[in-house]
């Protein structure tokens, strides 16, 4: 599934997550831009989970799309800061992140 950001009809701002109003014009009339890249502003890994259970790790980033709102994605591997990578939803409905190949990814 691919991951969808939210730009304002009204003066083109891109979002993420959703808002009721615009917080640069206050438009209220969205419409969904699917992102596939991005760049990794920062990233860490989470080993000790608040709720108990078993302790694997689990890489996290903070991930600047190509359409600019930041998401954080969960990764298969601890990513360097600045990486290009492809962005996507998978089945449990997560926002992941993985090494983007195709080298079309803008610098931000």
């Amino acid at each position: 599934m691919k991951l969808a950001v939210f730009r304002c009809v009204q003066c083109g701002q891109t979002w993420f997550p959703a808002r009721y109003f615009c917080p640069t014009c206050g438009g209220a009339t969205w419409e969904n831009v699917e992102v596939e890249r991005g760049t990794v502003c920062e990233s860490t890994v989470l080993r000790h989970r608040v709720a108990g259970g078993d302790d694997v790790a689990v890489n996290i980033a903070s991930v600047r799309t190509d359409r600019g709102p930041v998401v954080i994605a969960a990764m298969p591997y601890a990513p360097a800061d600045g990486e290009a990578v492809s962005l996507a939803i998978d089945e449990n409905a997560r926002i992941t992140a993985w090494a983007d190949k195709t080298g079309d990814s803008d610098e931000h």
